[in-house]
């Protein structure tokens, strides 16, 4: 047992006693964590607020039979529009979410982690970017459910910019003579393939600097909402929320 030192973000916790909260941690080094925070709840605990939720803190960890003991915490970025405004707090709750479904605990995501602090940034200046889509993609593909964005699920064809369809359960493409004969699939348009070929190709950089037309955006956020929930085999709590608001 020993002490270890991590950049981390906090996406969920869990009360555990009276004074004492097990948080579920988003670390860069050592992926997704649990951490026994004893004493959080207590007025004068030092460390409450580098420890809620989407706060980029660097973390002191001692590891524990169960679970990390967290002996340290400074804020590093907090992130303040975020946490003032609900649709903002949502989204990043939604984020962490996926996190928490999709990565086992101490799977080493280091490009998830940097993704997430690209998407919590991008939430808190209001960017009208497609990063939370981006993240979708990328946290599935991360996770073994790469969808195929190249060939016909079906016939192993390149897919050509013709009319093309989307099935959500096979994990891909279907070109437009498969889908005559097996009668399944959404139709979706080659510019959602086009950007979905490109974030999964590219760079959080550079997708962050791309702009897709409203109608594009909405659709590819809908296939991989539709996606995630075949995939989990539910709608996530915090997708539902989201769409309330």
């Amino acid at each position: 047992m020993h002490s270890i030192k991590t950049r981390g973000i906090v996406i969920r916790g869990t009360n555990f006693g009276e004074a004492d909260k097990i948080l579920t941690v988003m670390t860069e080094r050592f992926g997704k964590v649990k951490v026994m925070a004893k004493g959080i709840k207590k007025i004068k605990s030092h460390m409450a607020g580098a420890l809620e939720p989407f706060i980029i803190s660097d973390l002191m960890l001692y590891e524990g039979k169960t679970f990390y003991l967290v002996t340290g915490a400074s804020i590093v970025y907090d992130f303040p529009k975020l946490h003032v405004d609900l649709l903002k707090t949502s989204t990043a709750f939604y984020v962490g979410e996926l996190i928490d479904r999709f990565l086992e605990e101490h799977q080493r995501a280091p490009e998830i982690f940097s993704l997430f602090v690209e998407v919590l940034d991008s939430i808190e200046s209001e960017e009208k970017s497609l990063l939370v889509s981006a993240f979708e993609l990328k946290i599935v593909e991360h996770s073994g459910y790469k969808p195929e964005l190249f060939e016909c699920v079906h016939c192993q064809e390149k897919i050509r910019e013709e009319k093309n369809y989307w099935d959500g359960i096979e994990g891909g493409l279907i070109c437009e003579k498969c889908q005559r004969e097996h009668k399944h699939g959404r139709e979706i348009d080659n510019s959602t393939i086009k950007l979905f070929r490109f974030i999964q190709k590219n760079p959080i950089e550079e997708i962050r600097r791309i702009q897709a037309k409203p109608d594009i955006a909405l659709e590819a956020s809908d296939i991989l909402e539709r996606y995630i929930a075949n995939i989990l085999e539910r709608e996530l709590k915090s997708k539902k929320f989201l769409k309330s608001l």
